[in-house]
């Protein structure tokens, strides 16, 4: 399921903002970026992640602003006086009438990048974090519940059709058994207990009922997963390829074009279920 979330959290001299966004996917993948000058940050926030979410695609992107005031850069003062002092003495000893500013001092290093001490900055990092996957996971239920809602009316289709296809089973059933009695009362010489099993032999080739039983289970269970709290998405993906796997054979095994229309709308319930179901985690 998709969704957006942004976090922001305050540390001793900077400011941490993460914006997620989680997008659909079969397994989950998660990238984080904007960590590269910290990268064993990059991966306790990844971990973070992965225990948050079981499938989509979550790309975190992270922002660390120093505060107001704050320079990102840091003077070696000692270290300037130490060189100033040096390159006065050398224009000194080489007559030179030009002195030492700060221009030469900066070229020489007395500027050091701030570093922010990593422990402090993963503390504002993971507030952030669990600020940004509260908002996601708020998103994601409201599509959710849109999305449930989309399933529940596909499931109670298919439990319609597969009792309308109980009913044409069973009319198709008759219909042959009668049709194979009809065929062979005018021929002679029969034995008629053979007959018999042999007209039940052709019946039971054409009998759809494990195929039923099987829908109707597995149209059962989709209910149930429906109403479930926890992660579905993979299973209801697995069950709507059986339903539509089941559907298929009750398809090949129709006599005629009745039961036959109502095994293809079954298959495509099926796939609209399994199409829906990659969206649920």
């Amino acid at each position: 399921m998709t969704g957006f979330g942004r976090g922001q959290a305050q540390g001793p001299g900077f400011t941490v903002e993460v914006d997620l966004r989680s997008l659909n996917g079969r397994f989950l993948d998660v990238r984080v970026r904007g960590l590269a000058d910290f990268p064993a940050l990059a991966h306790r926030a990844e971990e973070k992640l992965r225990n948050a979410f079981v499938r989509g695609t979550l790309e975190a992107t992270v922002r660390v602003k120093l505060a107001p005031g704050c320079a990102p850069k840091i003077l070696d003062r000692e270290r300037a006086k130490t060189l100033y002092a040096e390159l006065s003495a050398l224009a000194a000893d080489l007559g030179l009438a030009e002195k030492p500013g700060l221009t030469h001092l900066l070229a020489l290093g007395i500027a050091e990048e701030r570093e922010l001490p990593e422990e402090e900055l993963w503390s504002a990092l993971e507030a952030a974090l669990e600020e940004a996957i509260a908002k996601v996971n708020e998103a994601r239920a409201s599509e959710g519940g849109r999305l449930k809602e989309a399933l529940l009316r596909e499931a109670q289709n298919l439990r319609e059709l597969v009792a309308q296809a109980g009913v044409l089973a069973a009319e198709e059933m008759a219909s042959l058994r009668e049709r194979l009695w009809e065929r062979v009362q005018g021929l002679s010489g029969l034995d008629e207990s053979r007959l018999a099993a042999e007209v039940a032999l052709l019946a039971e080739r054409n009998d759809v009922q494990e195929e039923l039983d099987r829908l109707k289970a597995h149209v059962a269970r989709l209910f149930e997963l429906l109403e479930s709290p926890d992660p579905v998405g993979k299973e209801l993906e697995f069950l709507a390829q059986e339903i539509g796997r089941e559907a298929g054979t009750l398809g090949a095994k129709a006599r005629g074009p009745a039961l036959g229309a109502v095994a293809l709308a079954l298959k495509l319930g099926a796939e609209r279920v399994r199409e829906q179901a990659r969206n649920v985690e």
